[in-house]
Parts: structure tokens; sequence; C-alpha cells
């Protein structure tokens, strides 16, 4: 019940954002890459891959003072799993340039359905080309992965890196 009502409130938050948001404030789409480096328990685990690559889709909002960032991310080898992890997730953040923010996201990981939500504190720098801007920043998030059978702990606490070129500046 608690995950149902937390992802129909960040759906809900997501959709009023975009029918809101004026031509002026819609801010921009983008694509990048994501490194994600597993530090907790699970780290350990000779059966665990802790080194992650995934694909990011994003689309951002100008919502004085803030920016609204909703993204999709895929893995497609899971932890070494050969499953596929897909993260929808959200972030509210303060600042342009130099930014910071914090965010909600979930997983979906293919034969193991949907995981608990995940937190990230994040910061980063936003390069602002004309229309085209560059975003690097990094998280901490914290996690963890209910059903990854085999392991008797389930801390999947992460620092990320990530870049994501954006369209529509």
């Amino acid at each position: 019940m608690k995950r149902s009502t937390m992802i129909l409130s960040v759906a809900l938050l997501i959709s009023a954002v975009a029918l809101s948001a004026t031509p002026a404030s819609a801010g921009s789409f983008g694509l990048g890459l994501h490194y994600l480096k597993t530090v907790g328990e699970l780290a350990d685990v000779e059966e665990f891959d802790d080194n992650d690559f995934g694909l990011i889709g994003a689309m951002e909002f100008n919502v004085i003072p803030f920016r609204i960032d909703a993204q999709v991310e895929v893995l497609p080898d899971f932890a070494g799993t050969d499953k596929t992890m897909w993260q929808p997730q959200g972030y509210l953040l303060l600042g342009n340039f130099i930014y910071a923010g914090a965010g909600i996201g979930i997983g979906y990981l293919t034969d193991y359905g949907w995981q608990d939500p995940f937190y990230d504190l994040r910061a980063g720098v936003n390069f602002a080309l004309g229309g085209f801007g560059l975003d690097v920043y990094a998280t901490y998030r914290f996690q963890t992965a209910k059903d990854l059978e085999g392991f008797d702990t389930d801390d999947m606490n992460a620092l990320t890196l990530a870049a994501v070129a954006r369209f529509g500046r």
C-alpha cells in the first residue's frame, strides 16, 4: 500500500508539472550514461558485480526556483545477473550552474518485479552551450534489493556518476 501510494504521488507530481509547464519553462530533454558503484554490503559478495553501467533518458522542467528532472534508466545486465533493470526516478534540484537536490526512484528487475524505492542525494554542474547542455553529476543512492536470491543482505547503497547531454535549453 505504501509503495503504491508513493508511486502514484511521484507520477502525479511529474504529470502536474508536465501539464502546467508553459513553452518557456518546459525545460529540456536529454540522453546520457550512468556509472553505478555499489558500496553497501553487497559489494563484498563474490557473485555480485558491484559495477554497473546504464543508459538514461531524461526530461527536465523549470519550476522556479527549482528544477524537476524526471529520468528513466535502463541497466541491461544488472549486477551481473543477466537481468534488465528499469529505474524511473525523479529529482527536485536547486541551483542552475552548480546545483544540488534529492530524488526518489524505483526499479523493475526482469523476473523479479518491482523493488523497494531508493533515495538519492545529488550534486552536479550544468554546462550550458547555447541550445545544448551537458549535465555532469554524482549521487549517493540509498538502496536495497529485497528479492535478489542467495544473498544474506540487501544493502545496495551506491555512489554514481552520470553525464547527460541536454537539448532544448
